[in-house]
């Protein structure tokens, strides 16, 4: 017979924010929506035993659930995910794209470079539709204010890109998570 915990034990602050990171966890891997990872959230933070920490937790996968091993940051991967977002400053899709070509597949770095990528060709492809598309149909100053606002947000997760990556933290571009348009592959091959 396994010595398994009681679940009736009481819980803690630290379990409490384990099953908040797996949580934020499974939302980034795209097994929660918003509506489900904010109600699983209030579940988890209110619980007060194992048994009520377990019930904000059901139904994902036991591999989220198992702790998962630290690995340590590599200078050179995610200084080229940095770049390679960071780079969409300068060149639009051709940074990203010559990163993607020459890093090693299978690895972060490639990966943060097909996300950076793909989010600037959705980007230029959404500028280039405003202001066609709304050129012809909306009053110039409407055009004019939508892609301000474009590009400002451009901008930001456009940095915020690099930032994360930087910090050697995966970024879930809120865009892409949205339209899901993927030309090169995000999972490193």
């Amino acid at each position: 017979m396994t010595n398994l915990p009681s679940r009736d034990l009481r819980v803690g602050d630290a379990e409490r924010l384990r099953a908040e990171t797996l949580l934020q966890d499974a939302y980034c891997d795209g097994r929660l929506d918003e509506f489900e990872l904010d109600q699983r959230l209030g579940m988890v933070m209110s619980a007060q035993t194992r048994r009520d920490l377990n019930a904000g937790l059901a139904g994902l996968p036991a591999r989220i659930l198992a702790p998962r091993p630290v690995v340590a940051k590599h200078p050179q991967v995610t200084g080229l995910g940095a770049v390679a977002h960071l780079s969409a400053l300068v060149s639009w899709i051709f940074g990203p794209l010559f990163l993607y070509a020459v890093a090693t597949p299978g690895t972060p770095g490639r990966r943060e470079a097909a996300k950076a990528f793909n989010f600037q060709l959705v980007s230029g492809l959404a500028c280039i539709v405003t202001a066609v598309v709304g050129g012809l149909l909306l009053p110039g100053e409407l055009v004019a204010t939508l892609m301000v606002t474009g590009w400002l947000g451009w901008l930001v997760l456009t940095v915020m890109g690099g930032a994360r990556a930087l910090s050697g933290q995966p970024f879930h571009n809120p865009v892409m998570q949205v339209l899901r348009l993927a030309p090169l592959r995000t999972d490193g091959r």
